[in-house]
């Protein structure tokens, strides 16, 4: 008779056994590469740091035992190119590698599909996190690639870092893990990561413009220059022309001491003023070519002296002009 009873006990004492083991926490994670304009991102890694949390409970780090550990692994990505993962823009048309990495200096990187990093139970001491307990805190370090000349949006990508731990959270008095105690698994955690590009500009190239020498003004010819402006690929920005250091209202001049010669700048057509406001600046999109990167754009104007002047005394006339862009 006391046979058939023990049965349904020693079914249930290995049910609530069972129960007892509940899996570690893993939230999803994530990181930001903050904001960054493109020559910058093109010139340097952009870094930010992450964390997978590997959350077990109440517990005391006495309880780990040195077979204990947690296994990090990048098993793949939202987008990937080789072995690592791609962060990409809105559209889809730009993308920039990123390294993920578990030192900061990157000496070990996790790539997709590679090799592992295992956390020892000695190692697990040192990252517990703020929620104390058997609650780690793993730090990941991110940066992304030099040399990708990119548009101004957001990029954004999934990481899966596959996350493999076993931690005892209690031990016996013979110093072996308690059945109820030993957690582990198996888990992908998302790791989030964005990052901004903004637009800038690095470089407007404008060469000297001289009218060279001529007795009478209406002697002087028309001169026809380019400046060329190096800004992100792709941006959308207008290109405008101060009115100069002695302009008489809009009419623009060069002086010799007190002695005024007027002049004018206008756009590739030699009819449109360009100047500094309104209309009268000249869009990216007016460009007469671009480079190949999509960088540098260049831009005609025509020079003139105004003919219907008084021919002011002989000297020698200068004007300082400001180029100035807007997004």
């Amino acid at each position: 008779m006391n046979k058939p009873r023990s049965q349904p006990w020693l079914l249930l004492a290995l049910f609530a056994w069972g129960a007892a083991r509940a899996a570690c926490s893993l939230p999803a994670s994530s990181a930001s590469l903050g904001s960054v304009t493109s020559f910058v991102l093109n010139a340097q890694p952009s870094t930010a740091t992450g964390e997978i949390h590997v959350n077990c409970g109440a517990g005391s780090l006495a309880s780990l035992l040195s077979s204990n550990f947690i296994r990090l692994q990048l098993s793949g990505a939202s987008q990937v190119v080789g072995t690592r993962a791609v962060l990409k823009n809105s559209s889809g048309s730009d993308s920039v590698p990123v390294q993920l990495c578990t030192a900061s200096n990157c000496a070990t990187e996790l790539s997709v599909g590679g090799g592992s990093v295992t956390y020892g139970s000695q190692e697990l001491i040192n990252l517990v996190g703020i929620m104390g307990n058997l609650n780690f805190t793993l730090p990941l370090y991110l940066r992304t690639l030099p040399g990708y000349s990119l548009k101004a949006d957001t990029y954004s990508g999934t990481l899966n870092v596959l996350t493999q731990y076993n931690i005892c959270t209690s031990i016996g008095v013979a110093g072996t893990c308690l059945p109820a105690g030993m957690q582990s698994g198996t888990v992908v955690v998302p790791l989030s990561v964005t990052l901004m590009v903004t637009n800038d500009c690095i470089a407007i190239t404008a060469p000297n413009l001289n009218f060279g020498s001529a007795p009478l003004v209406a002697n002087f010819n028309d001169v026809a220059q380019s400046i060329s402006v190096t800004c992100t690929k792709g941006s959308s920005y207008t290109v405008g022309f101060s009115n100069g250091a002695h302009a008489v209202g809009t009419v623009r001049n060069m002086a010799s001491g007190s002695q005024l010669l007027s002049y004018e700048i206008y756009q590739a057509n030699g009819s449109t003023r360009w100047g500094s406001s309104g209309v009268e600046r000249v869009a990216s999109a007016a460009a007469i070519s671009v480079t190949s990167d999509g960088l540098t754009r260049m831009f005609n104007y025509v020079a003139r002296v105004v003919k219907t002047q008084n021919t002011p005394p002989a000297g020698v006339y200068t004007d300082s002009v400001v180029i100035d862009l807007s997004f």
